[in-house]
Parts: C-alpha cells; structure tokens; sequence
C-alpha cells in the first residue's frame, strides 16, 4: 500500500512538472490559457472529483504504456511521433470520462493550491489504481 500511495504521489507530482499543465490542448479564441483559473475551480463537487479521478488514472496508465515504448525508439523522430500519439490518447481518455481537458488542467490546477483537495484525489485514486 505504501508503494502505491509513493507511486501516486509521484505521479500527481509529475502531473505538474510541465508547467502546471497537465495535458497539452492548442488554445482557441476565448480559451483561458494554462495559468488561469475560474470561479469553478474554487468549489469541486464530488463527481467532479470523481470524473478527474477517473480520467487521471486512464492518463497514468497511458503514461506507462508510453513510457515503455518511448524507451524502445530507435531515433528522435519515432519518440516524437510516439509522445504525439501518447498525447493524443491521453486526451481521448479525459474526454471519454466525461471531461474536457479544459476543465482536467483546472483541477489539475486546482490540486496544487488546496492540500485537502489533493487528499481527497490521491485516496480516490489509490481505490482505483
């Protein structure tokens, strides 16, 4: 059980090495931009959590599944071709949970200001995981 709550502490810490960013998404016109939040961020409902949570523990499978292949490329261009790929999934995975990713980074985001949110995340996870 430790291992897992080690593993899942890391990898929510890795949700934010990027930047703060979870997931990649190309910004349109009227999108907030990575750093911003909204009002909805303050006040998670349970489901929400619960949606995150769901798509995070599809996201961290993607990730080790990608991880393992990417150590397998045999030049750069199959790993960026590889890292597009695992992107990609990663962002059909939020979405098939119900999520836009938009709304997935403003969690994520949401995480890193409020430890008792993230609490509650890495309990639900660990269920899962």
């Amino acid at each position: 059980m430790t291992i897992r709550k080690t593993a899942l502490t890391i990898a929510l810490a890795a949700l934010f090495a990027a930047g703060g960013t979870a997931l990649a998404q190309e910004q349109g016109a009227g999108q907030p931009s990575f750093g911003e939040t909204t009002p909805q961020t303050a006040a998670l409902t349970d489901q929400t959590v619960d949606t995150f949570v769901d798509a995070f523990v599809a996201v961290q499978d993607i990730r080790e599944e990608y991880t393992e292949r990417l150590h397998g490329a045999s030049d750069e261009a199959e790993a960026q071709a590889l890292q597009q790929e695992a992107q990609d999934e990663m962002m059909q995975a939020v979405e098939a949970s119900g999520m836009s990713v938009q709304e997935y980074n403003e969690v994520a985001m949401a995480l890193q200001n409020d430890p008792e949110l993230m609490e509650r995340v890495q309990e639900k996870a660990l269920d899962r995981m």
